[in-house]
């Protein structure tokens, strides 16, 4: 007696599937600082409706840069100047006793697009923790407001007459700053475009040279309207 089988058994074939080599990924292209600052302006129009700050903030000392000071360090120093003036009394910010008692402006350089300052002062005990060394928050203040300074010589009407609003601002620390050092702070303004600007710095002991701490800060510039109060 025979048994029949059912099993169907595959069919072997001498077909090769060709392999296709592995698509390359196309590299992602970085934005250019100018396409950059394109973007922003387009993105600023999108939310022009939003709250706006108006021409009378211009007034309050300490907010414009005077721009019909030709001499770079003379503008920075009636930028300074305008803190020492003005009444405690209406402006009480953190950052009004640095300006007021404790920066000083060297000296200033510009050129067609970039501009340079140096400032010197002492870590006073105001800027201190309980260690003894400046507070972090502290060292990043001064160099921001160091930074925006240095973009004074560049300004004209209507074009950074303000300093501008912070976007990024990095800090690296390298050494910590002791109470009562004296320091030289260097900055540079790397690019200013319509709308947006980079600037760096770098914080030193004076006496030494050595470096304390870096900064990077990118700035955009904002515009005023022309009404009293805010929209």
């Amino acid at each position: 007696m025979s048994v029949v089988s059912n099993q169907i058994l595959p069919v072997q074939t001498n077909v090769q599937t060709e392999e296709r080599p592995p698509r390359k990924e196309k590299r992602k292209r970085v934005e250019t600082f100018h396409e950059a600052e394109d973007r922003y302006i387009m993105e600023d129009r999108k939310h022009s409706k939003a709250e706006r700050y108006t021409t009378d903030l211009l007034e309050i000392p300490g907010m414009a840069f005077d721009v019909s000071v030709p001499d770079p360090k003379e503008r920075i120093q009636v930028y300074i100047d305008a803190y020492r003036k003005s009444d405690p009394a209406n402006h009480q910010g953190f950052d009004e006793v640095f300006m007021r008692e404790h920066i000083s402006v060297v000296s200033a350089t510009r050129s067609a697009d970039k501009a340079a300052a140096v400032f010197e002062m002492k870590a006073a005990p105001v800027f201190t923790n309980r260690m003894g060394n400046m507070h972090g928050g502290a060292v990043a203040m001064i160099h921001d407001m160091c930074t925006t300074m240095t973009a004074a010589p560049l300004a004209k009407k209507e074009f950074w007459w303000f300093g501008g609003v912070s976007r990024t601002l990095s800090i690296t620390y390298l050494r910590p700053v002791r109470k009562d050092m004296e320091l030289s702070i260097e900055c540079e303004v790397l690019q200013q475009g319509m709308r947006l600007s980079t600037i760096r710095s770098q914080m030193r002991n004076k006496k030494t040279g050595a470096l304390l701490s870096v900064a990077e800060h990118n700035k955009a510039s904002i515009d005023f309207v022309e009404t009293t109060g805010r929209l």
